[in-house]
């Protein structure tokens, strides 16, 4: 069996001839569920590369590429570039076509819009992940997506949803981070940890944060919150992985709050590095305003690292309830500086939080979500 791949995540071709990509996850996840198939195509956009890029790259020679425009945005210019995009667009789907048996679409993006009715129209056999908040309203382009998904799509279809879904096709999915060879490598690293934590408690919480630096992954409101807890002389460090738009103004927010010893921004980090970060750290802090099944959390557990996080979406379904991680309000800046002064009265709780997260998170392995993939599409096409 032969796969075809659509995805709208940027892939790059290095000096030396290997193509790869900032998506570190996306990378691993395809490497893994392509290891079920005889070869893969994958149709997406590229970029020109440069020595900016922290890119990891592909070792399976059995994946191949087809490129299309990088293109989108909501300028009319944006808009024109769709339409000029869509001769290539057609093209790579003949060829995804003539090459594969069955295609997995990455949903919501421009690329499967046009992809979604060129495989209906073919009645070929299709399976997709929808990666945005399947339960909320989105953009009417994602909402035409889910939509489509809904109703006439011809396969099986993973959302993000902790909630009851009342289909045949649809079911609750997860995006995982790492393998179970990355879970057994971190026992020693975890056990040393919970052994620190009883004997000395946490003098100084090291907290991380992990994302795109954008406005609606709210580091701006993880930040304003530090400058709460420096108020109150309570002992923390913060380092914030990442790159984006709103660097800038992050590092601006960190002087005029007088952080700069407490506040560290990295930029963003390779696989590699950020395991060890993970490794030196206590709590990982995500506040998004918006998120379909955020991973850094999964992460953090794999690493014996307990969750701080905004409580929306599947939050409360990956803390288990406080079982293993902690929710706040991100929309009260004074929340998080709360819940921190109350974890902080709780550290004989943390050694029990860590290895119930540890536990929950060898349930979210890479081979785990592949194989459940496999079987699933296998089954239903029989």
């Amino acid at each position: 069996m032969n796969l075809g791949i659509i995805s709208d995540c940027i892939h790059y071709k290095t000096p030396d001839g290997r193509i790869g990509t900032e998506n570190h996850i996306l990378l691993r996840q395809l490497e893994t569920l392509c290891s079920f198939y005889t070869e893969t195509l994958i149709c997406c956009p590229f970029e020109p590369y440069d020595a900016s890029k922290v890119i990891s790259v592909y070792t399976n020679e059995k994946i191949h590429f087809t490129a299309v425009p990088n293109v989108g945005g909501n300028t009319f210019k944006a808009k024109l570039k769709i339409l000029t995009a869509f001769p290539k667009w057609l093209n790579a789907f003949k060829k995804i076509d003539r090459f594969s048996n069955i295609v997995y679409q990455r949903f919501p993006n421009n690329l499967n819009i046009p992809g979604f009715f060129f495989f209906w129209l073919k009645k070929k056999k299709v399976f997709a992940t929808y990666t945005g908040t399947w339960n909320n309203t989105n953009p009417i382009t994602y909402d035409l997506q889910k939509w489509l998904l809904k109703k006439y799509f011809k396969g099986p279809v993973w959302v993000y949803s902790n909630e009851p879904i009342k289909s045949e096709r649809i079911f609750p999915g997860i995006s995982p981070s790492y393998s179970i060879n990355v879970w057994n490598e971190e026992e020693l690293q975890v056990q040393r940890r919970i052994e620190r934590i009883e004997k000395e408690g946490l003098p100084v919480f090291r907290l991380i944060t992990v994302g795109s630096l954008i406005h609606y992954k709210n580091q701006t409101g993880i930040v304003k919150s530090c400058l709460i807890l420096k108020n109150q002389n309570f002992a923390f460090s913060l380092t914030i992985v990442g790159d984006g738009p709103m660097r800038e103004e992050l590092e601006t927010l960190i002087e005029e709050c007088g952080l700069q010893q407490e506040v560290k921004m990295v930029g963003k980090k390779n696989f590699t590095e950020l395991r060890e970060l993970y490794r030196n750290h206590d709590f990982v802090v995500q506040a998004p305003f918006l998120e379909g099944f955020g991973k850094v959390p999964v992460e953090g557990f794999f690493h014996g690292v307990i969750p701080v996080i905004n409580n929306i979406t599947m939050a409360g379904y990956m803390t288990g309830d406080e079982e293993r991680g902690f929710l706040f309000d991100a929309t009260d800046e004074n929340n998080l500086a709360e819940t921190l002064q109350r974890i902080k009265k709780s550290i004989h709780q943390l050694p029990c939080m860590i290895i119930n997260g540890r536990q929950f998170a060898k349930k979210q392995t890479l081979e785990e979500w592949a194989q459940d993939y496999y079987q699933t599409v296998t089954n239903y096409f029989g």
